[in-house]
């Protein structure tokens, strides 16, 4: 039996009313039975649940993120090595989240967060205590196979949620993703400041470590399951029936197949890729344009004010350099990054030889100059990593069920892609001296994003058949992944051979081509839902 067979609308979830589905010819005016009253609080505790799993899981996620680039260069990483390291995580979501999403269908969605949940604890702990680039590259790797808990936690919401309120609630689980990436790298941030290697990956490590153990507990103690045992028996019916197995590529083909569907992914492959281009390269490029040009300004205007609060971090230095944190061999790119002693390759700005007089504590301008830089450059991707969540907040948490009833998912598709298009391009425009520029091109950003995002995956949910939303939404999690391989190893490329700005520029062109594919969808969504409506009925 194919893997896309018509939906069955009898008994999918266990929260989910038999004939609670509106229509023309079944108006919501009686008032709610005893038993749908006591369902929908229990739908309605169960998405509270969700969330707050959601939100501590993204909480860490906003710590380590805007950080990992910056510290992938104090363990010896170039510009491509640091993409590399961004695109590890998404190259196993891309192998394992089609994976999770269809054992999410067969055993249910409770057991699958769980592990999910837990590897990731795990995969902190490796990296809190890593002391070297490899080391990094496994806590990565691990966090990627085990990472279905966004995938999961999607369908979950879809399994509790009315399909003419995806969008609204979608736009929610969006704004629980803008709280933690508010919170997250203020977060980050002020442990960044820790004394010691607590100040570094230790403390980060440590700090979300500690959020994924006690989110897994709460999940453990309170999370329900959504899919009822019929339908996870007659799943596992029907993958028996036609032998499939976890890693079955044929899915990906079967999915990108069905009509209006396959659009949704593309446009979500192209959005995700060109968005990426930030992940990889965005923390390198706030180092070189506007970290070390401050930093070399402060160490002309002031040098021994630089001087004293360089040696201030020279025990953080210290116990990373005992940590063995600085691989590569002697003369290397790797090595000119990680040590004091040798410059900053061309790619990051060159060398810094500052004032004629040395520093008072002993050291080489360089050395003060990369002590400095790090700690600056944590401060900088803080502030816009803030402001980044902050406005998610508002635009996924207050403005996608107005917008969308003004504007239709489509052209909220259309608005974000071609706002976050031209904000990309902008990013390489405001000079070293006008970080303020950055802030205002990453509202537009966020704002794009806020727009479109949590509409494609509402939409990946209504055009996937129903027994298969969860293998359907983690191929679509998936294709994304690929996304987010394919956009910091090019941003990567781009910083280092071409110029900082290239990556940008490149990720604007790539979501200008998402935009124009979205116009593929004018009328389709209407036509799904009369059809959906139509089976309802029958």
């Amino acid at each position: 039996m194919s893997a896309f067979a018509a939906p069955c609308y009898s008994e999918r979830v266990l929260f989910r009313a038999q004939n609670h589905v509106v229509s023309k010819s079944n108006p919501p005016a009686t008032p709610l039975t005893p038993e749908e009253a006591a369902e929908k609080a229990r739908r309605s505790t169960a998405l509270r649940v969700i969330f707050f799993t959601v939100f501590l899981d993204i909480l860490g996620f906003g710590v380590i993120i805007p950080q990992l680039a910056i510290y992938a260069t104090q363990f010896g990483a170039t510009p491509i090595t640091a993409g590399l390291l961004a695109s590890t995580y998404s190259a196993m979501g891309f192998i394992f989240t089609p994976f999770w999403g269809r054992l999410s269908d067969r055993i249910g969605r409770r057991p699958v967060l769980l592990y999910s949940i837990f590897g990731t604890a795990v995969s902190l702990v490796l990296f809190g205590l890593a002391s070297s680039l490899i080391w990094l590259f496994a806590a990565r790797t691990l966090d990627g196979i085990t990472g279905a808990n966004i995938s999961t936690a999607q369908a979950y919401i879809s399994d509790i949620t009315e399909e003419k309120d995806r969008s609204k609630t979608f736009g929610m689980f969006g704004a629980i993703f803008g709280i933690g990436f508010a919170l997250g790298p203020a977060i980050g941030g002020q442990l960044a400041h820790l004394p010691g290697a607590w100040g570094g990956n230790l403390g980060l490590g440590a700090f979300c470590a500690t959020l994924s153990f006690i989110n897994w507990a709460l999940a453990l103690k309170f999370l329900p399951e959504t899919i009822s045992k019929s339908v996870q028996a007659e799943n596992q019916r029907k993958d028996a029936e036609s032998k499939r197995i976890y890693f079955n590529w044929n899915a990906f083909e079967r999915a990108l197949r069905i009509p209006n569907l396959n659009v949704v992914i593309v446009i979500g492959f192209l959005a995700t890729a060109a968005f990426a281009t930030m992940q990889g390269a965005y923390s390198l490029f706030v180092l070189k344009e506007y970290a070390r040009p401050y930093i070399q300004s402060e160490i002309n205007t002031d040098p021994a004010g630089a001087a004293l609060a360089s040696s201030a971090l020279l025990p953080r230095e210290h116990e990373i350099l005992r940590g063995g944190f600085m691989d590569g061999p002697k003369g290397s790119v790797q090595a000119a990054i990680a040590d004091p002693a040798i410059p900053y390759p061309p790619s990051l700005g060159g060398d810094f030889t500052g004032p004629a007089q040395l520093p008072s504590n002993g050291l080489t301008w360089r050395h003060v100059e990369k002590l400095l830089v790090g700690q600056k450059s944590v401060d900088l991707v803080t502030h816009i990593f803030m402001l980044i969540g902050g406005l998610s907040l508002v635009v996924q948490g207050g403005l996608i069920r107005p917008l969308q009833k003004r504007m239709g998912q489509v052209n909220m598709v259309l608005a974000g892609t071609l706002i976050m298009a031209a904000s990309l391009a902008c990013i390489p425009l405001p000079g070293p001296n006008h970080f303020a520029g950055q802030l205002i091109v990453a509202g537009f950003l966020t704002l794009g994003n806020g727009l479109s995002t949590p509409i494609l995956t509402a939409l990946v949910s209504e055009f996937a058949p129903e027994l298969q939303r969860g293998e359907i939404i983690g191929i679509y999690q998936s294709i994304q992944s690929l996304g987010r391989i394919i956009g910091p190893l090019l941003s990567g490329v781009l910083f280092f051979f071409i110029a900082p700005g290239a990556p940008f520029l490149i990720g604007g062109v790539i979501m200008l081509s998402s935009f124009l594919l979205a116009f593929k969808l004018k009328g389709a969504v209407a036509n799904h839902a009369l059809t959906r409506e139509e089976a309802l009925s029958a």
